[in-house]
């Protein structure tokens, strides 16, 4: 039986559900329209829960109405996905079957906790101005009471990529775990609160809120529909702003976390979003699933598109995030296209957000072009320097506080610098040069977010309070107010403590996953982990962010030097990350006077 999705937009529901690992294995005979259909246990299940006893419910589920053998077929539905589910009248999230018997209850203690918070959220208009929530009041505490919540959480459902673009399309959706069943709306309304508040969290503890709030922001509220479960629930209404500057790759950089059996899907799951499905002057391509593509071509072609349709084109070369053995590094694929099927292991610097702008202050634009026959990316840019010495890579757990407190990894890194001996570029003496490394190892970032070097008195400031903590060793027990900085007296003590502890998360930002690098004029940068002695750092006109790069053999001359490099990744380095190579050096920086020429150069 054939319909037309416009013929029937209401009058069906749309299932969202998780396959299951074993879904080709495991197999359940079910009869629909009088044909024996053989599907997946996990939808069988969901399927006997959601039928009615008495009157028929039209569903639309993917293994059923599409032929999953037919990649033609499967090409051509995907593309109608998004008519599809933003077309039901009702999103069904079916999270599988209730093993412990406590979704009843679990749904309960949320609408309970809801209807609390959304009170007090009524009462004084904002989420933030609810004063602090005393502990006899109407949050029931203890991790034992909020595991079942925990517990709902876990499961599978809620780490597929396709979901996330179903429930993002969706007009209304009803959660189904086993028998019980509550409003979609319920439980982000709930994350949200646990997100935004502190003190919330402390009461509930761990459950997940955290990613919930980032793909509500930057990847639900970014479809812009207008009749949405996003408008349900007052906390959930108020933070429902599309703000139109996400990008593809902005969205793939948040679900990188996410799964996917295809991991062609990662790119398939959101041609229905704004990004991809709107058309803009400057398009010159579009992109369409294909399942007899490989995935190679997928990414390749999404890496293009993204290039030519992109406000800031550039960032996909920031997006690239190799693992370390990974094939792009040893030339069985283009280095410049990000992997999103390889994970996420370091977090993104260069959001064109941030005050960076070390491809110059100016209009002139990021330019590139793709070489089909080399599959090769050109693009216009400065050769700055060549790594001279890097650090070992740093892992996110030993930058936390309690780890620096015992292992010292920043202060031993500073050691071993100090003992590289190369020049002065930013000072003579070591004062200057470790606030210089101060800035580096945050990726110049203050705590508000902007360039920390625009206050050097706090920032030197703020870096010694963080070395106290790590002493565990207050400013008022140790040094008078008479011996402390002058930005003490225009900077609360409680303040500085505050933005101590700050710059360890920037730290964590700058440094995980990435090494700390030296260069043979003297630069201090922080790059990916994949980067060795011998890289070169590289300017390009129009990005934000510099980027490493490796000599690599031109094409089909093995052995043979040329202008041709593969890409490590983005990069931040102290001293260039505000236009000084294209717009001259700034004023109290003691920087290379190099006259440095641009150059073509091929990425392969």
């Amino acid at each position: 039986m054939t319909e037309k999705i416009a013929d029937l937009a209401l009058k069906f529901e749309a299932l969202s559900y998780v396959w299951g690992s074993d879904a080709l294995e495991r197999r359940v005979d079910i009869e629909c329209n009088g044909c024996i259909v053989s599907v997946g246990v996990n939808l069988a299940s969901a399927l006997t829960h959601l039928r009615h006893e008495s009157e028929s419910r039209l569903l639309w589920v993917d293994a059923i109405c599409i032929n999953q053998e037919d990649t033609r077929e499967r090409s051509l539905q995907v593309q109608h996905m998004g008519d599809i589910y933003s077309s039901a009248k009702r999103v069904v999230v079916w999270l599988g079957e209730d093993r412990y018997d406590e979704a009843e209850q679990s749904f309960a203690l949320i609408k309970t906790t809801n209807a609390y918070l959304i009170d007090k959220f009524l009462q004084y208009q904002g989420v933030d101005d609810i004063p602090p929530i005393p502990y006899h009041e109407s949050i029931d505490a203890g991790p034992k009471k909020w595991d079942m919540v925990r517990r709902l959480m876990d499961s599978a459902w809620f780490n597929r990529v396709w979901v996330l673009q179903e429930i993002g399309l969706a007009r209304s959706a009803t959660i189904y775990y086993g028998k019980a069943t509550m409003e979609w709306s319920h439980l982000v309304e709930f994350l949200l609160f646990v997100s935004s508040r502190a003190d919330i969290a402390t009461r509930i503890g761990t459950v997940n809120a955290g990613p919930i709030w980032d793909l509500f922001e930057d990847v639900w509220c970014s479809f812009g529909n207008e009749v949405t479960w996003r408008n349900e629930l007052p906390l959930t209404r108020s933070l429902n702003k599309c703000s139109g500057n996400q990008s593809l790759l902005d969205i793939l950089a948040v679900i990188r976390p996410h799964e996917a059996t295809d991991q062609r899907d990662r790119i398939f799951a959101f041609l229905s979003h704004p990004v991809v499905a709107g058309t803009t002057q400057r398009e010159t391509r579009r992109l369409f699933a294909d399942y007899n593509k490989s995935l190679d071509e997928i990414y390749l072609e999404a890496a293009i598109y993204t290039l030519e349709n992109a406000e800031n084109p550039w960032t996909v070369l920031s997006s690239v995030d190799h693992k370390s053995d990974s094939p792009s590094l040893s030339g069985q694929r283009p280095s410049w296209v990000p992997r999103w099927d390889e994970g996420w292991y370091t977090y993104w610097l260069g959001y064109p957000t941030m005050w960076y702008r070390a491809g110059g202050n100016g209009s002139a634009p990021f330019n590139a072009s793709f070489s089909e026959s080399e599959v090769a990316l050109n693009i216009q840019g400065t050769l700055v320097d060549t790594i001279f010495w890097c650090s070992r890579p740093f892992d996110d757990e030993e930058l936390k506080l309690e780890h620096q407190v015992t292992g010292k990894p920043i202060q031993e890194l500073w050691q071993k610098l100090e003992e590289q001996d190369q020049g002065t570029l930013y000072g003579q003496s070591s004062q200057d040069r470790e606030y210089a490394f101060s800035l580096t190892t945050a990726a110049g970032r203050a705590a508000d977010e902007g360039p920390a070097e625009d206050n050097p008195d706090l920032q030197k400031s703020v870096y010694q309070h963080y070395e106290d903590l790590l002493n565990w060793n207050e400013w008022s027990a140790s040094v008078s107010t008479t011996k402390r900085p002058e930005i003490h007296r225009q900077v609360s003590e409680t303040t500085l403590q505050v933005y101590a502890r700050t710059y360890i998360t920037n730290q964590r930002r700058a440094l995980q996953n990435r090494r700390f690098f030296l260069t043979s004029k003297g630069y201090y940068g922080v790059g990916h982990r994949s980067l060795e002695v011998g890289d070169v750092c590289v300017v390009l006109r129009g990005a934000n962010m510099p980027f490493i790069l490796r000599e690599a053999p031109a094409q089909g001359q093995t052995g043979e030097v040329s202008n041709c490099y593969r890409l490590i990744g983005e990069s931040y380095v102290q001293g260039i990350m505000r236009g000084e190579i294209f717009d001259g050096q700034r004023d109290g920086l003691r920087l290379q006077s190099d006259v440095l020429g641009e150059e073509r150069i091929a990425v392969i």
